[in-house]
């Protein structure tokens, strides 16, 4: 019953009374030191998002899968190495993201469980890991010397680079992809222009290259990765990096509960989060029947919709709800005050 009731909530059929994310930042590889700042800015996004967010600096959540169900969101911040999980918790994080978990990888994240290509040739301890995230970095050299500021382009439209300017000029620790691996399926948002290596020189790598992108699994997981974030300046005081971050956890939640859209794109719930009146854009009919349910399925409220008619949710408590319209099409709603 117990593996049932998980089933159902990760596929979007009940809502937890919170959004959970998971804070992730073990490293066994160069730290960045950014543990403290990196959760603190994840509590104040959280709180904006109306989710809760845990810290976990040991891998210890990943050992019981029952515990590991219970995260909506799990984020890699500033990870590093090859052996921050046991064989055991590995294969519990990919159950995980097969039941339609959600993962943010922000900067060293991609020097996490290099891929066999980007490993010096030494076959890697766990291709799936960078084949999620969506990269690796190359091995030698990894970035440009210091942070230099450089301009980076927003490419195409995507929630995370809502709230950027174009370009955006940022101090970064810019890392190379050249030697090391890339995703072939993954969806570019933000391109670094040309930038000079470590030696002086505009070197191969150096060409503009992703900073910043998205993919979306065939279950339903969705992938965030934003090779930014390597100084704590970006956590303490950078407030497009804040707004780029945040956009994005909001994105990965929203699909990890089918905030937004049901799965034909069609029924769209808006404003979400929302604090008081949604809209629902995509009703098959003019008398469509709206229910909400708390996080055990249980019937709150039910009334009809007209067209594009709207109705007040702030007789809700702070917390994620369940949304049918007319007994079938499910989506999920963020309660946010």
């Amino acid at each position: 019953m117990r593996s049932l009731l998980v089933s159902a909530w990760l596929l979007g059929t009940v809502a937890s009374a919170q959004p959970r994310i998971l804070h992730f930042t073990r490293t066994s590889g160069y730290d960045h030191g950014t543990r403290a700042v990196s959760f603190a800015l994840f509590q104040s996004i959280a709180q904006e998002l109306g989710a809760a967010v845990d810290d976990d600096a040991t891998g210890d959540s990943f050992s019981d899968p029952v515990t590991l169900a219970e995260y909506h969101v799990i984020i890699f911040g500033n990870t590093s190495g090859n052996a921050i999980l046991s064989a055991q918790q590995r294969a519990n994080f990919e159950e995980w993201v097969a039941n339609g978990g959600h993962v943010m990888g922000i900067h060293a994240a991609s020097d996490t469980y290099r891929h066999s290509t980007a490993n010096g040739g030494h076959t890697g301890t766990w291709d799936f890991y960078a084949e999620l995230i969506g990269a690796s970095v190359q091995e030698n050299p990894n970035h440009v010397v210091g942070t230099p500021p450089y301009s980076m382009e927003l490419i195409g439209t995507h929630a995370s680079t809502a709230s950027l300017p174009d370009p955006w000029v940022k101090n970064e620790e810019y890392y190379y992809w050249e030697g090391g691996y890339y995703g072939p399926d993954n969806v570019e948002v933000l391109r670094v222009e040309q930038t000079v290596g470590p030696n002086g020189q505009v070197n191969s790598y150096d060409a503009p290259r992703p900073m910043s992108w998205y993919r979306m699994l065939p279950n339903g997981s969705r992938v965030f990765y934003t090779a930014l974030g390597h100084a704590a300046e970006n956590y303490t005081s950078d407030a497009l990096f804040r707004a780029h971050i945040r956009d994005a956890l909001g994105w990965l939640m929203e699909g990890s509960m089918g905030m937004n859209e049901r799965s034909d794109g069609q029924l769209r719930i808006h404003p979400n989060p929302t604090c008081g009146p949604i809209r629902v854009d995509g009703l098959s009919g003019p008398n469509a029947v709206i229910e909400v349910f708390d996080s055990m399925g249980h019937l709150l409220h039910q009334s009809q919709l007209s067209g594009n008619s709207g109705m007040d949710m702030g007789f809700l408590d702070p917390g994620v709800y369940g949304i049918r319209i007319d007994g079938a099409r499910a989506a999920r709603v963020v309660i946010a005050k």
